[in-house]
């Protein structure tokens, strides 16, 4: 005979910070941590600092209680923007946090009247694929063994498919 107790305890509510910061120095120890974890071929620390250090790009970290969980780096054009690294701490993947980035990228562009994005993705790389899919991302075409597959035999190539999306630039109710 088995018998369950059940207790009734109260909702617990803890206060949250969430907050868009530009992209610094400070946050490439936590940058470069959630780019390892997510990338077979991850970007440098030196990548990183020249990216932040380049004025014609935009640099994001999207931070929760202060810890950084995620990040994107965007390069402008004058009527195009390419997205050149975007990641995700894989604590808080598909929580809604990468569509959070895109969004804070759209309206940025938005007041700079930028009507599109551009960004290239590994052929191999499905999830990521997926998410850009559903954000609206069309595949545009590709580029025949664009990537390196495999650093240590530099034969194995991998296609990077590019792929975009149109921005409205007025803003509507339905952003990403």
């Amino acid at each position: 005979m088995s018998s369950a107790i059940t207790i009734k305890t109260k909702p617990t509510t803890r206060r949250t910070s969430i907050s868009f910061n530009k992209l610094n120095s400070v946050e490439i120890p936590s940058v470069l941590s959630i780019e390892e974890h997510n990338s077979d071929y991850p970007w440098s620390q030196h990548q990183f600092t020249t990216s932040i250090e380049n004025s014609n790009n935009l640099c994001y970290c999207w931070s929760v209680n202060g810890k950084t969980i995620g990040y994107l780096i965007a390069m402008l054009a004058k009527d195009t923007a390419d997205i050149l690294n975007i990641g995700i701490d894989p604590d808080f993947q598909r929580e809604g946090y990468g569509t959070a980035l895109l969004n804070h990228l759209i309206k940025e562009l938005r007041k700079r009247h930028i009507g599109e994005i551009l960004l290239e993705v590994r052929a191999g790389n499905k999830s990521a694929i997926q998410f850009y899919k559903k954000q609206g991302f069309e595949e545009k075409s590709i580029r025949k063994n664009y990537y390196i597959k495999n650093s240590n035999n530099q034969t194995k190539r991998e296609d990077g498919i590019i792929m975009s999306i149109r921005i409205p630039l007025k803003e509507s109710k339905d952003v990403l």
